[in-house]
């Protein structure tokens, strides 16, 4: 059911930004699990990129009732998505969970206390874990550090990513010429304001696990995330991280190779040549503050 807020309603706690395209049974698993944190002070907003109405037909099914906004855009962009969703949006902390994540028990109360008795920071970023608890985002050495530019790689999911919505956080927005990286891209340019993150895995959301060596990815797709964490390297001057991301690639494709796993080498060699490219390309600077 569709249930759309008043104008007299108080500002919701959480806006759950969830653009979708193309999947139906996995959205309906996430919007269960929203309605299974037992909140009232949760908004959610659709970001609607298909061609068809089974969005539409989705929430019209749904046995129980959300503080839902329907968006339909016609631009099928993830970033663009999202930031429909933000200018939509009403809430004090914004998520942007993809359709194909879940949201275990309890999780918004956790990160709800976890803002008020961490009032210096903006941003939390929680752990990822697939149905069969393996780490399926989020794989930096540590399970509690501050984000920086050194591991903001491997530290910001966007399904993981909880922002408190203070002023500046609402200037910030995703680079629509970005992709494969651009929540990475975001989070650096809103941490770039002044404002604070952390990444904590004592937190965690549910994702399927899609990398390299799982199967769940096409030798393409792992180029075009190298070109991404690439092109994000090159725009934050970061040569010494992504030298080490590319020696990492190629050591890590020889040591597939020598256990005679060689498609899976394949994969590391795809992602170590989009790294490659994705550097090459040139400097670009995105002018991302909405207007004042």
């Amino acid at each position: 059911m569709l249930n759309e807020p008043s104008q007299g309603d108080t500002m919701p706690r959480f806006s759950l930004i969830i653009p979708t395209v193309g999947r139906t049974t996995e959205l309906a698993k996430l919007l269960v699990s929203i309605d299974q944190q037992k909140r009232d002070d949760v908004e959610l907003v659709v970001v609607d990129q298909n061609d068809d109405n089974r969005i539409s037909l989705l929430i019209e099914a749904l046995p129980f009732q959300l503080n839902l906004r329907h968006l339909r855009v016609i631009q099928k962009n993830v970033s663009a998505a999202r930031n429909s969703g933000m200018d939509a949006a009403s809430g004090e902390i914004f998520a942007f969970p993809d359709d194909d994540c879940w949201y275990p028990s309890g999780l918004l109360d956790q990160v709800d206390a976890w803002f008020r008795s961490h009032a210096e920071y903006a941003v939390l970023a929680t752990g990822a874990l697939d149905d069969e608890g393996l780490v399926s985002g989020n794989r930096w050495f540590q399970s509690v550090c501050d984000i920086n530019t050194w591991n903001a790689l491997r530290t910001t999911f966007c399904s993981s990513l909880f922002i408190c919505a203070a002023e500046r956080s609402r200037q910030v927005r995703f680079d629509p010429q970005v992709s494969h990286g651009e929540e990475t891209d975001f989070i650096l340019r809103l941490l770039a304001t002044g404002l604070r993150g952390r990444f904590d895995r004592a937190l965690h959301i549910h994702h399927p696990r899609r990398d390299m060596l799982s199967g769940t990815v096409s030798k393409e797709r792992a180029r075009k995330y190298g070109a991404g964490m690439g092109r994000l390297a090159r725009r934050n001057s970061q040569v010494v991280l992504w030298a080490g991301l590319l020696a990492y690639d190629v050591a890590r494709a020889l040591l597939v190779s020598a256990r005679g796993k060689f498609d899976d080498a394949g994969f590391c060699f795809a992602h170590a040549e989009g790294l490659f490219r994705g550097f090459l390309l040139p400097k670009v600077t995105y002018e991302s503050n909405v207007s004042q």
